[in-house]
């Protein structure tokens, strides 16, 4: 049996990135409400997807440019929760790049087609250093057209 796994990592539709989450019962408390740290990984599995879809192999950067990608940075606001059986939509987009950073923009909406009822909106700084935790470049993650400033 031929089993199409190709579409785990989302879509990119004009500059933004989208990534389906279902919440399951794991996801949640015994009310049925998703716990509110289980959005930061949600957004990290978004942004884990974006790369990999990008073909930005975080293993290989380790291991050829002695890089790790990190989060310095997180602010995350919770305006109403997610609930057991809901799939969400985490849609993430550039903020600003720079020489040794990323600051993306990551929103989790029900995925109802109907994007303006935002659930969580979060923006994170992703530094990128060594293996010592010393600050390196990244040029070439930037040089991908995700990560260009002016759009």
């Amino acid at each position: 049996m031929l089993i199409n796994f190709n579409n785990l990592d989302g879509k990119i539709i004009n500059n933004k990135h989208y990534y389906p989450v279902k919440i399951f019962y794991e996801d949640t408390d015994a009310g049925g409400i998703v716990y509110h740290s289980n959005y930061l990984k949600f957004f990290e599995r978004a942004r884990t997807s974006l790369l990999n879809l990008l073909k930005i192999d975080q293993l290989n950067i380790k291991k050829q440019d002695d890089i790790i990608l990190v989060v310095r940075k997180a602010d995350i606001t919770w305006n109403k929760p997610a609930k057991l059986n809901d799939t969400l939509l985490i849609e993430t987009c550039l903020k600003y790049a720079k020489n040794s950073s990323i600051t993306l923009e990551q929103k989790a909406f029900i995925n109802n087609q109907n994007l303006n009822s935002v659930l969580v909106t979060g923006e994170f700084q992703i530094v990128a250093v060594d293996s010592n935790f010393k600050v390196r470049r990244i040029k070439n993650i930037l040089q991908d057209m995700f990560f260009t400033n002016n759009k």
